[in-house]
């Protein structure tokens, strides 16, 4: 079993979310863009974020396959080291053979701050790190026209791989996705290769 992990950032506390997080998670998931670019439940329920909370998230750190966090902000947090807001997910999937992929989403009132980036660079610096997950490889997918998921892996330094068409199974059925990585022997810096459709102004 992998122990639950709280990362700190300048800005951000990274911490497993828990039962009381189910109505933050339940509000954020009813944002249009989270249901587009996202594989979340449409239409999602409370029950959704309890089920997510206590069998994906728990689960996940048991096995050590998957390592998922609560975005929240430091200055909110309470005299007990707690935060009442969670702003938005970030987690490493399939972990495994030393890679694993990255996936994330953002609430709307916390979007345009620079707080994805910052939560994303933590990550990836705990993937690789040797007494973090010690990964060589982190995977992003993103279905194409995603822009701001694409903008935050770019900055983050991830190298554009390609985009594969209809690789990826949406709400309405097969579309193009687009995909990227970084290695653990990369430059943490944006990478030229990215498409201007994807990071363009």
């Amino acid at each position: 079993m992998t122990a639950p992990i709280e990362l700190r950032t300048a800005r951000l506390v990274l911490s497993i979310p828990t039962g009381d997080d189910v109505d933050d998670i339940t509000s954020a998931c009813q944002d249009e863009s989270v249901q587009r670019w996202t594989t979340v439940p449409s239409p999602y329920s409370r029950r959704d974020a309890e089920t997510f909370v206590r069998d994906f998230v728990t689960a996940g750190w048991e096995t050590g396959k998957t390592r998922t966090w609560a975005i929240r902000l430091a200055s909110e947090l309470d005299g007990d080291g707690r935060s009442a807001t969670l702003v938005g997910m970030i987690g490493l999937e399939g972990i495994e053979d030393g890679a694993a992929e990255i996936g994330y989403w953002l609430a709307p009132v916390a979007r345009g701050a620079g707080i994805m980036s910052e939560a994303v660079a933590a990550v990836i610096d705990h993937a690789f790190a040797a007494d973090g997950v010690g990964l060589q490889r982190v995977q992003w997918r993103a279905y194409r026209g995603n822009r701001p998921s694409a903008r935050v892996a770019h900055g983050a330094g991830l190298r554009f791989e390609g985009t594969r068409r209809l690789g990826a199974v949406g709400r309405s059925g097969r579309e193009d996705e687009w995909t990227a990585a970084i290695l653990n022997t990369d430059e943490r810096s944006s990478a030229p290769g990215w498409p201007a459709e994807a990071v363009g102004g």
